[in-house]
């Protein structure tokens, strides 16, 4: 039998357990979720890095899709284990393999619509009669739109020393990556709208009071309960459109890019780890726009 050290599942459990102690408890669920999946599929087996192969990687994606798991979530493990099998390459643990990932799904595949219109963004934007919760829900909604698309995480985590007069300085949950944000005099109305009134709160915003796993389990019910509001106050509008926390982001890097800034700038702007990521937000232009550019790009070779 192979030593624990040459095992898999066993270096998947320690990385999770340091991104537990170390308070990353949103990708810890992950990972945990991922290695419970494998657990699954190896019956309690070992799995030495020398047998994670393509071959045993697509045998895998095929056990996945038979419980019925859409390909997004497929992707979401895929991509787990991806991220674990080249941190022990990294550490001299697992054999390197060029291209070991290929033939498994990877990517993502955007299957709601989750930007919203010009339309439906002023009309969220206009203040209306609405009750207390329903309105702090809107507000915040701008918020994170105004906030270049910021995710609902960030900004329960945000600090109040993150804000620095009119300059936010976060670092990204996620990712890590480390964004400065000028705030703009109608977000800074909403922060002061929406900030917490505890001074002893080391948060700007009252979504968590605790640290640790506790603070956690905190950020996902105010999560529920955002997303929640949201659907509330999409059935309260006069156009069809469905509203998450995801939709602020979607909704600003679509607008960004219809209005023909770079993909790369708009990937800075988000704290994307590549412009790749980024164009998954992106929605297809429509047949009027496509024939716009094309009618352009003649008149000026040509008239």
């Amino acid at each position: 039998m192979k030593h624990p050290k040459d095992d898999f599942i066993t270096y998947m459990a320690a990385v999770t357990d340091r991104l537990q102690s170390q308070e990353r408890l949103g990708t810890a669920h992950v990972y945990r979720s991922t290695l419970n999946r494998i657990n699954e599929f190896m019956e309690g087996k070992h799995l030495p890095f020398e047998d994670i192969t393509p071959s045993w990687l697509q045998t895998f994606q095929n056990h996945l899709l038979k419980q019925m798991l859409n390909w997004n979530t497929v992707s979401t493990y895929m991509r787990m284990l991806r991220a674990v099998y080249y941190r022990a390459v990294d550490e001299g643990l697992a054999p390197f393999r060029p291209r070991l990932f290929k033939g498994v799904y990877t990517g993502t595949r955007v299957t709601v619509k989750r930007a919203l219109d010009e339309q439906a963004l002023r009309q969220l934007e206009k203040p209306r009669p609405l009750p207390d919760r329903l309105e702090r829900t809107r507000l915040l909604f701008m918020l994170l739109f105004m906030l270049r698309g910021i995710p609902f995480v960030d900004i329960a985590y945000m600090r109040r020393c993150d804000l620095n007069g009119d300059i936010l300085t976060y670092r990204r949950r996620k990712t890590g990556a480390w964004l400065t944000v000028r705030i703009e005099p109608a977000a800074m109305e909403l922060i002061e709208k929406l900030k917490s009134h505890n001074p002893d709160s080391p948060y700007l915003f009252p979504f968590i009071k605790s640290t640790g796993e506790e603070g956690y389990r905190e950020y996902c019910n105010a999560l529920r309960r955002f997303n929640y509001q949201l659907r509330r106050l999409a059935s309260q509008m006069t156009n069809d459109v469905k509203l998450s926390s995801y939709s602020a982001r979607h909704s600003w890097a679509t607008l960004a890019n219809y209005c023909n800034f770079q993909p790369e700038l708009i990937s800075n702007a988000m704290g994307h780890s590549s412009v790749k990521v980024t164009e998954t937000y992106f929605k297809r232009h429509t047949d009027d726009r496509i024939n716009e550019m094309n009618r352009s790009i003649l008149a000026y070779l040509f008239i």
